[in-house]
């Protein structure tokens, strides 16, 4: 397993910044504009950061331009999603 700093090596970035200009819906919460990748099995839990069939888009510190949430930081370094409050109970 690669450690973090993979994170920030030049590779890393050019792949993810590939990934997001062709995967831009956040997958939490459904809207687009998605700026950063979640690792759908967290890194710290022992993920390949460079596995991008582990990646998926979210929202992060700069929030949702919909509905404001920063997503990947709600979801947090857990392997299910937050369950967003809505009119409708779409879980059951």
């Amino acid at each position: 397993m690669a450690g973090r700093t993979d994170l920030t090596s030049y590779a890393y970035r050019k792949a993810r910044a590939r990934f997001l200009a062709d995967n831009d819906v956040c997958h939490i919460c459904g809207h687009p504009a998605a700026n950063v990748i979640d690792h759908v099995r967290p890194v710290a839990a022992g993920a390949d950061p460079r596995d991008q069939d582990n990646w998926a888009p979210a929202h992060g510190v700069t929030k949702c331009p919909t509905c404001g949430r920063n997503c990947n930081g709600t979801k947090g370094a857990t392997t299910t999603g937050p369950r967003l409050v809505t009119s409708r109970d779409w879980y059951a």
